[in-house]
């Protein structure tokens, strides 16, 4: 574990007994391991040695030696990996009763739940095995085989009969499980077994619906089978589906719940494609058929339209919470403005305007009212005695942290922060923000939902790196810091999923291209994205780039951190002259609508953080039509 991290380290007695301890261990030497385990209590990673050697031995283990280390060592991840192992263990050897006293809960994993449920079955408990049983089978993807005594019990109890069997192939084909589909096919009797195969052909080819004289739709479930077909081919082809569908419905008496299915379908796809045809059947059908999300991309629609007269009634049919949130209180006051009705507008949008957030922030632009930061104060750090004592995986955090490894002190403080309250994570949180831990106070905020504790979220990080490169490029300062924020939370060592790494996250072409323009010579090597002082520079001057490519416009220029300079012409040459709010309310990819709404907003909070007077949107970037 230590193996390579020591000697980068000032040396140390324990921890060099440690890493010895930990060869012997891994050799199997136990003589020489328990000889140099004597005297590690003090050191902090010790807890891993004991799990390791534990662990070794999880086949031989008693109960009573694994709650001895939960004891010693509670709230550690070793002591859940350990239980975990050891559940596993016992539910193998069918030990049911003490399953159930080391673990009385129900279990977070799918597996270890068929334990449970498992166990609960052997000590008579059937009517909540029987009841869990149907819950984990009813599901569309394919579950472990530690799962299958389970489901076997059930079945010769009197469970699974042919329509539990059929509602979990309709869950199948919605995930696109065409081999779990065809197992579930086969489980079906005699009699129901049409039904399932003409299922599995419309999910293989849905186009098979386009002759409904050719489609046999006898009982029910065909029925189901085909609204569910016509509901899939609407996704790619509405307008053959509004020819379609209607048919259906006289030809093979379709039930109105499940042509409802379908309408549904047809109304997303008319709305992500924002035509104007079948307009009048939209309107008419959606009230009727439509959900919380069918009515918010309605209303979004209609804003994309600027039909100020008619998206208040589709705000009006969100849910009584959302209607109540920052982003439809600002567009009921925008709707309302623009039908001159001042005074009703600003009463809403004085209401969004207590939100922290882009749209309370626009709202409170547009009434010309302060920004809401609703800041608490910092709460003082306890002592780090004190906290070591109470939280000893602390210690650990620090360890790892002094051997380099942010990756493994990351993932101790996220455990830690998932055993505690709020007042136990805020505290924490100003501990971590005390000892420079930066993005781990920003963890606990979140973890915590201590979304007022503005000095735990948005910690002044790195001040004369961001300092220095704002003034050297002339950019803003907080949209720099906000940028950082929104993308990594200030983890030096974030790497997303596609590879873009560092504080201001920089896909590695990306990092070298700037490089070599802007002359950052200290870029040298891929790793070299990860030094706070070379990924400022380069993020910061990419962003330059993108600033002096949309004349100096921050909406785009954020936009296409984000999704790329190609995505964003696209959008603003297809968006036909919108206004900034229309413009970013439509962007449509959601994940980049949600980031350019956090960047300004943190853009905000930074002014305020780093004593900046506050402002949001620039009278230039609204002036301009996107």
């Amino acid at each position: 574990m230590l193996l390579g991290l020591g000697m980068s380290v000032e040396a140390s007695p324990l921890r060099e007994r440690y890493q010895q301890a930990e060869q012997a261990l891994k050799k199997n030497d136990l003589s020489r391991y328990q000889q140099l385990r004597q005297g590690l209590d003090p050191y902090p990673f010790t807890i891993y040695l004991d799990y390791q050697y534990l662990a070794d031995r999880i086949n031989h283990l008693s109960t009573a030696q694994v709650r001895d280390f939960m004891t010693r060592y509670p709230d550690s991840q070793q002591a859940d990996r350990l239980e975990r192992q050891y559940l596993f263990r016992l539910a193998r050897e069918q030990r049911w009763q003490e399953f159930l006293a080391l673990y009385p809960q129900l279990p977070n994993s799918v597996e270890l739940q068929c334990a449970h449920y498992r166990a609960k079955w052997a000590t008579g408990d059937r009517a909540t095995a029987i009841a869990g049983a149907e819950r984990l089978w009813l599901h569309g993807q394919s579950r472990p085989g530690i799962c299958d005594p389970l489901f076997e019990d059930w079945y010769r109890a009197g469970g699974r009969n042919d329509e539990h069997i059929w509602q979990r192939m309709l869950l199948a084909y919605d995930s696109g499980q065409e081999g779990l589909m065809a197992f579930l096919g086969r489980l079906l009797s005699p009699s129901a077994r049409p039904a399932g195969e003409l299922l599995q052909a419309l999910h293989k080819n849905p186009r098979q619906v386009i002759r409904p004289e050719q489609v046999k739709a006898q009982t029910g479930r065909d029925k189901v089978a085909v609204a569910m077909a016509l509901a899939r081919l609407a996704d790619t082809d509405p307008e053959l589906v509004m020819s379609l569908y209607p048919k259906y419905q006289r030809s093979h008496n379709i039930e109105r719940a499940q042509m409802a299915v379908v309408e549904r379908s047809l109304a997303r796809r008319l709305m992500f494609n924002r035509t104007r045809d079948y307009r009048g059947w939209l309107d008419s059908r959606l009230p009727e058929v439509g959900d919380a999300e069918l009515f918010e991309l309605r209303a979004r629609l209609a804003i994309w339209e600027q039909d100020w007269q008619h998206l208040i009634g589709w705000i009006d049919r969100l849910p009584s919470d959302a209607r109540q949130d920052s982003r439809w209180l600002y567009w009921r006051g925008r709707a309302l403005a623009a039908q001159n009705k001042s005074t009703e507008a600003d009463a809403a949008w004085q209401q969004a305007a207590t939100s922290r957030d882009y749209y309370g922030f626009l709202a409170a632009q547009q009434s010309r009212r302060d920004f809401s930061l609703q800041k608490k104060p910092l709460v003082p750090a306890p002592s780090w005695s004190q906290a070591s004592r109470q939280w000893p995986a602390l210690l650990r955090v620090e360890e790892w942290l002094a051997l380099g490894d942010r990756a493994a002190a990351r993932g101790e403080w996220y455990h830690l922060l998932g055993k505690v309250d709020e007042p136990a994570g805020v505290a924490l949180g100003s501990l971590a923000l005390s000892r420079g831990w930066y993005d781990k106070s920003i963890v606990a905020s979140i973890r915590v939902q201590a979304w007022d504790h503005l000095d735990l979220r948005f910690p002044v990080v790195y001040r004369d790196i961001f300092q220095r490169q704002a003034r050297r490029l002339g950019v803003d300062e907080a949209v720099l810091f906000a940028i950082a924020r929104q993308e990594s939370a200030f983890y030096e060592q974030a790497r997303s999923p596609v590879g873009a790494g560092g504080l201001m996250q920089l896909m590695p072409a990306t990092a070298q291209e700037t490089a070599r323009r802007h002359g950052i010579t200290q870029f040298r090597h891929p790793a070299d994205v990860y030094r706070p002082e070379v990924n400022v520079q380069l993020g910061s001057s990419y962003f330059k780039e993108l600033l002096e490519r949309y004349n100096h416009n921050r909406i785009p220029a954020i936009a296409a951190y984000n999704a790329g300079p190609s995505r964003i012409n696209r959008w603003l040459s297809e968006s036909g002259s919108r206004p900034l709010d229309v413009w970013v309310e439509n962007i449509p990819y959601r994940e980049t609508r949600g980031y350019v709404q956090n960047v300004l907003a943190f853009s905000v909070i930074y002014q305020d953080m780093l004593g900046q007077p506050k402002s949001f949107l620039k009278p230039a970037e609204l002036a301009y039509v996107y």
